[in-house]
């Protein structure tokens, strides 16, 4: 396996599609990254399926109590310092733990909305030495990971999920390493008990050209997914275009931390024009559904790019979602419009 392959299988961890799906997927990157160098990275942030993800779902639901003023420090590596009061509004601190193979993972804190959920988990060892033979935490990764957890159906059945994890250090002694995850739900909302799985700790050696196992264990954690919902739809049925055609927007939906935007359109083919890089005419058609958040200060965010998202047809009509977590903590009054295929949409 190479550099490269590591980190394209390591990116798609958290997504739960077949085997064969990612290989084709992988060589279809690595094929593309030959003709041309170009957002080469996307994929770490960007969940490539969904509906195939819903099976590792479970219905039920959970409630905590609240308490705040830490959480907001647990999500400064990953959120910043900007907003703090919002995070520790929306979040919860979990605590929840495991040890095996001298190491113990904690599962710290979880914020999420109606559609959304990240848990930020830290790794520390049981005799308390730093993490020397780690000098980069993004060469981290877990042979197994699974987050499984309870959803509330939105009604229809359809339910689908995208995500990803990673690895930050932001330890100056280096005796913490945080692991973070994150999912996104679509026709369901995170909710109650969930169980986070993880297996043989593996690092990437440059020598070898493979990865090896760092810490052979598993760590099993249960916790709840508790947290303040602050999203908000906006109004919807704004008509756009679409690959040159008339589509409908029809959901709008923001919070501090997430977005979710869907178009349907009255068209179920989409030739593939590029087959290096899609496996298909409809995973194109996505990438070119183009969604920009414009802020208050004049800053523009493209959400488009790093989001992920699902299609499903029927009757003669398709439907495109892309929904995603921000980078950072955006206050819906700080939000203005935004753009969904060229057309700009008032956010108030």
């Amino acid at each position: 396996m190479s550099k490269h392959q590591y980190e394209y299988r390591k990116a798609m961890d958290s997504i739960h599609v077949s085997r064969e799906w990612e290989d084709d997927m992988i060589q279809k990157i690595l094929n593309a990254e030959k003709a041309q160098k170009k957002r080469i990275h996307r994929a770490h942030r960007l969940g490539l399926a969904a509906v195939a993800a819903a099976a590792c779902l479970t219905i039920g639901a959970g409630a905590a109590e609240a308490a705040t003023g830490i959480v907001s420090d647990i999500f400064a590596p990953l959120l910043g310092t900007a907003h703090t009061e919002i995070i520790d509004n929306i979040g919860y601190p979990v605590n929840a733990s495991d040890s095996a193979g001298g190491v113990t993972v904690t599962a710290d804190a979880v914020i999420g909305d109606n559609s959304s959920v990240c848990v930020i988990f830290s790794m520390t060892k049981d005799d308390g030495t730093p993490w020397t033979e780690v000098p980069d935490s993004r060469d981290l990764v877990f042979e197994d990971s699974t987050f499984d957890f309870s959803i509330t159906d939105a009604g229809d059945g359809a339910l689908g999920a995208h995500g990803s994890s990673w690895f930050i250090s932001d330890d100056p002694e280096n005796r913490v390493i945080r692991f973070v995850e994150q999912c996104t739900i679509e026709d369901g909302t995170p909710s109650g008990h969930a169980k986070e799985t993880l297996k043989n700790l593996c690092i990437w050696d440059e020598a070898s050209q493979s990865t090896k196992t760092l810490v052979k264990g598993k760590w099993t954690l249960r916790f709840d997914l508790d947290f303040e919902d602050t999203s908000k739809q906006f109004p919807s049925g704004q008509a756009v275009e679409f690959l040159g055609e008339p589509a409908v927007i029809t959901e709008l939906m923001f919070s501090p931390i997430s977005f979710s935007v869907t178009v349907e359109q009255n068209r179920t083919e989409y030739p593939l024009m590029d087959d290096k890089k899609y496996l298909d005419g409809t995973s194109e058609a996505m990438d070119q559904l183009d969604i920009v958040l414009n802020l208050k200060d004049g800053r523009e965010i493209d959400l488009g790019y790093w989001a992920g998202g699902s299609y499903g047809a029927d009757e003669g009509k398709s439907v495109f979602t892309k929904s995603s977590m921000f980078n950072e903590v955006i206050p819906l009054e700080d939000m203005e419009s935004v753009t969904v295929c060229g057309t700009e949409i008032p956010l108030r």
